[in-house]
């Protein structure tokens, strides 16, 4: 009785796998509808929002599903360090400013002495050469004309220093004040949050990906065609576009032909057509409804 049952069982599976080889292949038979031209899953632009500056999120504005314009606050990163930073060097243009006054007072007195120093030299030296100063009294005063001119170098100099640290100072500023501004995450379009990828309280670190915004007022269909068939697909040819969510076929327009052949993506059904050199054809979807979402799957059809 055991083995009858054990025998009736394995028929009607057989049967059963019979049956779905049979429609496979029946279905493998059948010819593509009337205009179809390609199939593939709708896109549209993504945009993934990163954290310029790196530090804990202490807010997070949106959450996923939420419509955002361009410009609006996305999260909020810590930066009080940056501030505290910024005090500090601030601190430094004022030590650098109260410097100034003696080093400039510095550089004036030996500019007087310099040109005291000259005038002293020139007097001698015309002596010297009427010979009514010594060779001793020459060399004293030429010693000191090259020991003031030393000395008005050496006070420009730190003149000099005291600029190019100053300057060193406020750039190291300007950047800072670039980081506490990039601590505010701005959208940099508008669409809606597709996906959050931090929560309030976790650490993001410079360029850390915070949300991905999907402008969804611009919808695409990517098909693939044979080399024969890229007549077809004229830019500003119009086409019908199937989405199986959708009651009513949509509208659209091929705004976009690779001009170089890839090989077939991997996600065709057979082996034979992954092998096949085609061009990617982007339709473009005419007034997309509120009701399409990215990854939809969509048919193509000459119009």
């Amino acid at each position: 009785m055991k083995r009858t049952f054990a025998r009736r069982r394995r028929a009607a599976t057989l049967a059963v796998f019979g049956a779905a080889i049979l429609f496979a292949w029946g279905g493998c038979g059948r010819g593509k509808p009337e205009g179809f031209v390609g199939s593939g899953t709708l896109e549209a632009t993504e945009v993934t929002v990163s954290a310029q500056t790196g530090g804990q999120v202490i807010r997070l504005a949106k959450r996923e599903g939420d419509a955002v314009a361009a410009g609006d606050t996305l999260a909020i990163v810590d930066v009080e360090k940056l501030e505290l930073e910024r005090r500090r060097l601030v601190a430094t243009v004022g030590e650098v400013t109260a410097a100034r006054l003696p080093v400039a007072e510095s550089v004036k007195q030996a500019r007087e002495n310099l040109e005291n120093a000259e005038k002293t030299h020139r007097r001698i030296e015309a002596l010297h050469e009427a010979g009514t100063a010594t060779q001793q009294q020459y060399d004293d005063v030429s010693t000191k004309y090259r020991l003031a001119e030393i000395q008005l170098a050496k006070a420009k100099a730190e003149a000099g220093t005291l600029d190019a640290k100053e300057r060193t100072v406020r750039a190291a500023i300007a950047l800072l004040d670039r980081q506490i501004r990039d601590g505010v995450v701005l959208a940099p379009v508008s669409g809606v949050v597709a996906e959050r990828y931090l929560e309030t309280g976790e650490t993001v670190p410079p360029g850390g990906a915070v949300y991905k915004i999907a402008d969804l007022r611009e919808f695409w269909l990517k098909v693939y065609a044979g080399e024969k068939d890229l007549g077809r697909f004229a830019l500003g040819a119009e086409m019908r576009i199937a989405v199986d969510a959708i009651g009513e076929p949509l509208s659209g327009v091929v705004s976009w032909v690779s001009p170089s052949a890839e090989f077939t993506p991997k996600n065709v059904e057979t082996r034979d057509a992954r092998s096949e050199l085609v061009y990617a054809v982007k339709i473009a979807v005419t007034n997309p409804p509120p009701e399409l979402k990215i990854g939809m799957p969509a048919e193509a059809y000459l119009k």
